[in-house]
């Protein structure tokens, strides 16, 4: 076994922490398959995360996240800047979704309080938005998937479903005031 040195980073980091990062990997760091396993944990665990730990599997969120890690640790090194403004982009489009997903439990809520006649129209309306919701959620999937060469095109149709998305629920919110 090689011998480790101790530095004060390597005395703070917890046992639940990989030793290395993706991004350091992809500096021409090697790692060994025991940090390779554990990073694919933490990323299949965020990949859950950002479901909300509902709708989908753990098997699907481990290969997702090995396909990620797999995908980070072979990218030469000159490749880090795609890398990030795919990292900058979905992260921005999952933001969105959770301010989105807090508007919709808004909105059911205020469903739920209104007249009989009402509720029907309204929940019909929520029913469209979820579908849209599902849409945007999708196209998340579909960038994750896909290589940092390859994102890029994915993008146009995101923006579009994005838009709808927020069309869609700025006309219901205002319907519900």
């Amino acid at each position: 076994m090689p011998e480790v040195k101790s530095t004060s980073a390597a005395k703070s980091t917890t046992a639940t922490k990989p030793t290395k990062s993706a991004g350091e990997a992809q500096k021409g760091k090697t790692v060994t398959p025991e940090e390779r396993y554990h990073m694919i944990a933490e990323a299949a665990y965020f990949h859950a995360e950002r479901r909300g730990f509902v709708m989908g599997d753990s098997a699907q969120d481990w290969l997702d996240a090995e396909a990620e890690i797999d995908r980070i640790l072979q990218q030469p090194k000159g490749k880090g800047a795609l890398l990030t403004a795919k990292q900058e982009f979905q992260q921005k489009l999952e933001a969105q979704l959770k301010e989105w997903d807090a508007k919709l439990d808004e909105l059911k809520a205020k469903a739920q309080e209104a007249k009989t006649e009402l509720r029907a129209d309204y929940e019909k309306q929520l029913e469209v938005l979820s579908d849209k919701r599902a849409t945007a959620q999708a196209k998340i999937q579909e960038l994750r998937l896909r290589t940092e060469d390859a994102w890029e095109d994915l993008k146009g149709g995101t923006e579009k479903a994005w838009d709808e998305m927020r069309s869609a629920l700025d006309r219901i919110a205002s319907r519900f005031k």
